[in-house]
């Protein structure tokens, strides 16, 4: 019989054929692609990649070609990329010369010098980076194929480096074609999250591979067939195939002995019609994975040389094992086998015994480990801890697996991949107490595998997770006496504490603990850190004098100190620099703290300490933005977002900051839907402090959107976790009661707006006002002003109401601690309008209202901001300031241009809420706002990429829950943008808002079809 992909021609997929063709066509001209290639286990994926490989090396590309592995919980880091890098040392090894960081990914690894802190996380960028430029050289001679197959079963590691590839896909010749089984990703199988990030690059495509057609499924039949079957037969086989080219493939095998039902019972079936010997040779073979040594198999099997191999060749014979000459991943170094399909793997090693299973995996464990090997390092030869562990694990060796796990967790510190440490840390400490002297056997301590898994989950970005690691390491520490190793943990403990709101007091308690253990000792650059992280503490609770002391007591220190060749002493003392340029500019000195900040971002830039340099930037952003230097304060919020997603380290304590306050910043100057799309956290796993954080800034935007159900839904969600994070209780606050505003609740407001000013009163120094009570008072003296205006609470009674308001708003910003000294223009804007919401229950003041104009005119003084003339701010004051001009008698003359703006912006932010407002003014008033613009060419009008891909699905006759599985995201994420595909167009339903924009020329009759690969 045929085995399928080998001697047969491809059947059908012509589709498909033509993406990948078309693919390795624009890549030969400097047209990268990346290629997401997705079907049901069996389906062909495989088949369909020889056929691009094929292709690819006829027209003269370098193919690379790296395997993800079923790998249980062994968790090999980068393990496809380890393939790859193999076979570019093998064919092209100047090229791996040239990038020493490249080394980490060769087979066996490579043990790296001791990095300290966090500048370890530099290690991954360089990884990263030294991929890309390899992958750039090589395709300056010519183009390249890179396959990665099976990414469901990929590593963290791996899948990050994907990302990184495929997000920076320019100029170069070259095609990434990934493989994933699509029945495989459940809710929350780690994929997910990767897949929903990258189908949204401009520069990756899907290719779906569905079942084969009845046609097809019984031409393939035909051709496996190859004439030996009658054509009842091959009708009944195509038929129970489903189009899946495996099953046709294992029932044409099994016909002779009848049809069975199931694909697992038909592969069960090929197995049991061999010998005893070569089923249970293929038993210890599912053991070891899908792919196997020979010299494994004999050693575990205990057969004779000729007994192993008539099983072999039975099993080869019969297509359940092929041979593989090239096995990079199995035991040993000697030729080997794989199964021809992972589910022939898979249906073999789950018909095993327990017992039986427990006994092979102990025998694996057995032939892996070094003989009268030690830890830390000595138990498995380099690079096969991960697997060494995996079989202890499974074999019941608990000795063994403890081990191997620490093993395992510092080789994967070797190749830069902090997710794997954190998951083999966490095993061996799960075993510690199991194991009778433990240390002995891990050849370390408790205390320091802990403090690795603490600063794996830190630098993955599980802030909760990494603090109460540290929090153990501390007390271990302190279980053994030694002051110094105490001390250092302590500090870092610090350190990670200020990662979580709410704290601060403990932080600074771990800092002076670890300074009392260390300041009568000489100096040195762990007393230096300690001071630099008092310094730091101290500014996060504005203990500005006392900090400046620390910090200066930090760099004095140094000084004592000679040049530090790891750079760590040049990171506390950027540190240092940053704490007091932020106590300067709270003293109002923005100039001088500007000045220590530029000499603090290169000196951390020097020293590879990304959390310093992401501190640095983060601390020059926010003085801007106080300033209301919007779009200054943007540019470097989006360099910092850059460089800590180059990093990985998006979701560290700065990275997720300068994520959160470039949300913030793009509401503010009118870049509305970039707001947006920044604040979708995209299903990554993420802690609880980030995912509150991004969703409150995510609010405001849709407040401004008017999408007001999935509002209350978030603040309720948010309600529990703003009791400690001032920003989520500001933040949460204001999009409340805006909220309730829009929505006609005025008492619901006044209610959410005093209450968030009594939570942000519990999480400031005493007797000093939080600065957002101007912005809360100035809400709550609006929801006054609208209740009196609804007939809800008499006018006097609200104005006395409004005043408390206006008072704490001013006691705000005569009392609180703005930080450059002085009150920036944001907060002086909001007191304006808060005085302006007065005269609401008095006598209409339009000078009131103007002045609120212009003092958020810093909203559109950017030109980087908005499409809109005036800001979302200076639009709602314009529309009040309207009211007033109206109400003291002035006509629609006056008060035409001011609306005309008003409109104008809250058309091109899709502000529905504010727009209507206008435009019921308008008609009372009288007023013709500004016909609509002629409509614009496609591609071109008010729909963001994403809106378009899903009205485009949603043409074709989608519902929510395809659209979703279409594009990776969740069906309520869906609803969010048809809700606001509907608003922007004006329609009332999915049907309209289609035609509308088949109309208005927003969708072409092409367009749904291409819309696969228009994330």
């Amino acid at each position: 019989m045929a085995r399928l992909g080998v001697g047969i021609e491809l059947v059908g997929r012509r589709s498909e054929v033509a993406a990948l063709t078309g693919a390795l066509d624009r890549a030969a001209v400097g047209r990268p692609t990346g290629l997401l290639m997705s079907g049901d286990a069996g389906v062909g994926k495989s088949r369909l990649v020889a056929e691009a490989v094929e292709r690819a090396a006829a027209a003269g590309f370098t193919v690379l070609v790296g395997r993800c592995i079923d790998t249980a919980e062994s968790a090999l880091p980068y393990l496809p990329f380890t393939e790859i890098v193999g076979a570019l040392e093998a064919t092209r090894p100047e090229l791996v010369a040239e990038h020493a960081a490249l080394r980490h990914l060769l087979p066996g690894g490579f043990a790296r010098a001791a990095a300290t802190g966090e500048r370890r996380e530099l290690g991954q960028l360089q990884v990263f980076d030294a991929v890309l430029s390899v992958l750039d050289r090589l395709t300056v001679a010519t183009p390249a194929l890179l396959v990665v197959e099976d990414m469901h079963w990929s590593d963290r590691s791996s899948r990050d480096l994907l990302f990184f590839l495929l997000s920076r896909l320019t100029g170069q010749r070259l095609v990434v074609l990934a493989t994933y089984r699509s029945d495989d990703l459940h809710r929350r199988h780690p994929l997910r999250p990767l897949l929903s990030e990258l189908v949204r690059l401009p520069q990756v495509e899907r290719i779906d591979l569905g079942p084969l057609d009845a046609g097809e499924s019984l031409a393939l039949v035909r051709l496996l067939a190859d004439g030996h079957l009658a054509e009842p037969k091959l009708r009944g086989i195509a038929r129970r195939s489903e189009g899946n080219a495996f099953f046709a493939e294992e029932l044409v095998s099994a016909s002779s002995d009848g049809l069975p039902h199931g694909l697992v019972e038909v592969l069960v079936a090929r197995v049991e019609g061999l010998s005893a010997t070569t089923q249970r040779v293929l038993r210890i073979a599912s053991v070891a994975g899908r792919r196997v040594s020979h010299r494994g198999l004999c050693a575990v099997s205990g057969l004779s040389d000729d007994d192993l191999e008539q099983a072999l060749r039975e099993a080869v014979a019969h297509h359940v094992l092929v041979a593989d000459d090239d096995d990079p991943g199995s035991l040993g170094a000697d030729d080997g086998y794989q199964f021809r399909h992972a589910l022939l793997r898979e249906a073999i090693y789950h018909e095993l015994l327990p017992g039986e299973r427990s006994r092979v995996h102990a025998r694996y464990a057995e032939l892996l480990a070094v003989p009268d090997g030690a830890g830390p390092r000595g138990v498995a030869e380099p690079g096969r801890a991960a697997e060494l562990a995996h079989h202890a694990m499974a074999g019941h060796d608990l000795r063994l697996a403890l081990a191997a796990s620490v093993q395992a967790a510092l080789e994967a510190d070797d190749r830069e991949a902090p997710a794997e440490v954190l998951l083999h840390a966490e095993r061996a400490i799960e075993l510690w107490r199991a194991v009778p002297d433990a240390e002995a056997v891990a050849g370390v301590d408790e205390c320091e595998v802990t403090r690795w898994a603490a600063w794996g989950a830190s630098s993955t970005g599980d802030p909760d997770r990494g603090i109460a690691l540290g929090r153990r390491a501390l007390e271990l520490a302190e279980e053994r006496g030694d002051p110094a190793i105490t001390a250092r943990i302590g500090q870092r403990y610090a350190m990670r504490l200020l990662d979580l709101p709410g704290r601060e007091q403990e932080a600074l308690a771990a800092a002076r603990r670890a300074l009392e253990l260390l300041e009568r000792e000489p100096p040195s650059a762990e007393l230096t850190w300690i001071h630099t992280t008092l310094a730091r503490v101290l500014t996060r609770i504005d203990r500005f004098p006392e900090a400046v002391a620390e910090a200066e007591t930090a760099l004095d220190v140094a000084r004592h100190l000679p040049p530090d060749p790891d750079g760590d002493l040049d990171a506390a003392k950027a540190d240092a620099r940053v704490s007091l340029a932020v106590c300067a500019e709270y003293g109002g000195d923005p100039a001088r703290a500007r000045k220590l900040l530029g000499e603090a971002k290169p000196l951390a830039r020097r020293s590879g300490n990304l959390a310093v340099e992401l501190r640095a930037t983060y601390s020059l952003g926010i003085s801007l933005l106080d300033e209301g230097r919007l779009a200054e304060a943007g540019a470097e919020f989006a360099a910092g977002e850059e460089r800590a997603a180059a990093t990985g380290t998006t979701w560290s304590a700065y990275g997720l900051n300068l994520r959160v306050a470039h949300v913030i910043t793009r509401f503010m100057c009118g870049d509305w839907d970039a707001a947006e799309a920044a604040a979708e956290i995209a299903g990554e796993s993420v802690s609880a402090v980030v995912a509150v954080r991004l969703a409150a800034a995510g609010l405001l935007t849709a407040v401004g959107r008017g999408r007001f159900a999935p509002t209350e839904r978030r603040l309720a969600e948010l309600h529990d976790s703003a009791q400690v994070d001032e920003q989520v209780i500001l933040l949460g606050g204001q999009a409340g009661a805006e909220a309730a505003l829009w929505q006609g609740r005025p008492q619901e407001a006044a209610r959410r707006a005093a209450e968030a000013i009594a939570h942000l009163a519990t999480t400031s120094a005493e007797h000093v006002p939080h600065l957002g009570g101007i912005l809360l008072g100035a809400l709550g003296a609006a929801a006054h002003a609208d209740m009196a205006a609804a007939g809800l609470q008499p006018v006097a009674e609200a104005a006395v109401a409004a005043r408390e308001m206006v008072r704490i708003a001013e006691h705000a910003a005569e009392h609180g601690l703005p930080r450059a000294g002085t009150l920036g223009p944001e907060g002086a804007a909001w007191l304006r309008r808060a005085r302006a919401e007065l005269t609401r229950l008095g006598t209409p003041d339009p000078a009131a209202w103007q002045e609120v104009v212009d003092a958020f005119s810093y909203e559109s003084g950017g030109t980087d901001c908005g499409p809109a003339s005036v800001g979302y701010r200076q639009a709602y004051a314009l529309l009040r300031q309207a009211e007033a001009v109206l109400a003291s008698g002035g006509g629609p003359s006056r008060v035409e241009p001011g609306l005309r703006a008003a409109h104008a912006t809250a058309t091109a932010l899709g502000a529905t809420p504010l727009a209507g407002a206008v435009g019921e003014l308008a008609r009372r008033a009288g007023v013709r706002l500004e016909a609509a613009a002629p409509a614009p060419a496609p591609g071109l009008g008010p729909l963001t990429p994403r809106e378009q891909s899903v009205l485009a699905l949603v043409a074709q006759g989608h519902t929510n829950r395809q659209v979703g599985a279409e594009l990776f995201i969740s069906e309520k994420t869906v609803s969010v943008h048809l809700s606001r595909v509907m608003a922007k167009l004006g329609a009332s339903s999915r049907t309209e808002a289609v035609s509308v924009a088949y109309a208005r020329g927003l969708l072409t009759p092409e367009q749904p079809a291409a819309a696969r690969s228009t994330p």
